[in-house]
């Protein structure tokens, strides 16, 4: 089943209380598999959608991580986290004011578009080679430069008097636990993350993914199959470029080659019998130039 593998993908529903590198691990196991990634880590506490790439397609990893993404996310308010999530030692905030549907909707506006966010100590971000949340679990705490996120659409909904259910679409780098307590400290009586759930990134819904535990629990190599996705299958509404054998081997050789098409930023790369190359860029003087070959 190995060859199978070369630019595979899987969409996983990770569950709630086991870590991103864990779900990996498993997979890594499961199928016998040595070179394997996955497309923005999910805390422990969080589900949804987790990308897993197996060895070439590793390759286009970096291409889904930058990309936007959805979540889902419950917020209890007049609390507080040391981890800005309900993993962390809850304190007690403020008491909690009387919200009404117009302070939830200028919540809204104030918190889209370009925002600032100072990353959470407990994350997977490093300093020195040495994820934040190591200095964190040892009663470190070191400064972090604020950066420039982009929140493109937030929903905010009170479920009851102490929750908020949240929507968001946003950027690359975005903390739903930050922007929890941002949202909190805004209100005025603080908020930790409940609960989160990632439900896209890019145009890649949780509605395709499997569950974990399900996915674990099958035995037969044809069923194992048909949840795998060659890398191209995720790469919707880029453009095709299928090349003849002599622009291959040059192509597959790193060089850039004359086509017929007019300049594109991102495309993906055949040959004449359709298998997937790599993807690429078509500059100014119709040259395709490979980025990244899969094979």
């Amino acid at each position: 089943m190995n060859g199978s593998f070369q630019q595979s993908c899987l969409l996983i529903n990770k569950p709630s209380g086991i870590s991103s590198n864990k779900v990996l691990t498993e997979l890594k196991k499961k199928l016998n598999q040595k070179k394997a990634g996955f497309s923005g880590t999910l805390d422990p506490l969080a589900s949804g959608l987790l990308i897993i790439f197996f060895n070439k397609a590793t390759k286009l990893c970096s291409y889904f991580l930058d990309s936007d993404k959805k979540y889902e996310a419950i917020a209890t308010l007049g609390k507080t986290s040391s981890t800005g999530d309900a993993d962390g030692i809850i304190k007690d905030g403020s008491s909690i004011p009387n919200i009404s549907i117009n302070d939830l909707n200028e919540l809204e506006k104030k918190f889209t578009g370009k925002i600032s966010q100072i990353p959470p100590m407990y994350s997977a971000l490093k300093h020195h080679g040495t994820p934040l949340y190591k200095y964190a679990r040892k009663g470190v705490t070191l400064d972090r430069k604020p950066r420039n996120i982009e929140i493109f659409k937030i929903e905010i909904k009170k479920i009851n008097d102490i929750n908020l259910g949240i929507k968001v679409h946003c950027s690359k780098g975005t903390y739903i636990r930050t922007l929890v307590e941002q949202i909190g400290k805004e209100i005025g009586c603080g908020a930790f993350l409940k609960k989160l759930v990632r439900t896209q990134i890019k145009d890649i819904s949780l509605s395709k993914s499997v569950d974990f535990d399900k996915f674990l629990a099958i035995d037969s190599s044809d069923e194992v199959g048909k949840h795998l996705i060659n890398i191209d299958m995720l790469l919707n509404n880029t453009y095709s470029c299928y090349i003849d054998e002599l622009h291959k081997k040059k192509i597959l050789n790193g060089n850039k080659v004359l086509v017929t098409e007019n300049s594109r930023n991102f495309v993906k790369i055949y040959d004449k019998s359709s298998q997937f190359l790599g993807v690429g860029t078509i500059n100014r003087n119709s040259e395709l130039i490979p980025k990244k070959i899969l094979i």
